[in-house]
């Protein structure tokens, strides 16, 4: 009971200092997806005044980011909670990372479906 208790406490704070990381590939070749718009949403159970409930997010953060020639991309997040991230490029179709409790790294790998031609 006392696990259960801890377990659940840790889940409902905000993780200082995360790292998110990740790379893209395209799904049919396999191979490092470039310039794929990245966008990190950052929920926190902390506003930016410092206000805190641990009930529902207050504090709410988008990131945005690009990968790089080789389909990778990462960045700190000050605080998390929870998370999701968004992925878009031009001829293929958009893909959400289903949500995650943060942690302290969190890694990534994701794969692009072409769009139908």
């Amino acid at each position: 009971m006392i696990l259960y208790f801890a377990i659940f406490f840790i889940s409902r704070t905000d993780i200082k200092n995360v790292h998110v990381e990740g790379y893209v590939f395209d799904q049919t070749t396999e191979k490092p997806l470039s310039n794929v718009k990245v966008i990190i949403n950052n929920n926190r159970y902390e506003d930016d005044a410092g206000n805190a409930n641990y009930d529902e997010y207050l504090g709410n953060d988008r990131i945005e980011l690009n990968t790089n020639a080789n389909g990778f991309y990462s960045t700190e997040i000050n605080k998390s909670a929870y998370l999701w991230i968004d992925f878009s490029k031009e001829s293929y179709q958009s893909k959400t990372e289903d949500g995650q409790y943060a942690s302290k790294n969190m890694k990534f790998k994701t794969y692009l479906k072409k769009d139908k031609d």
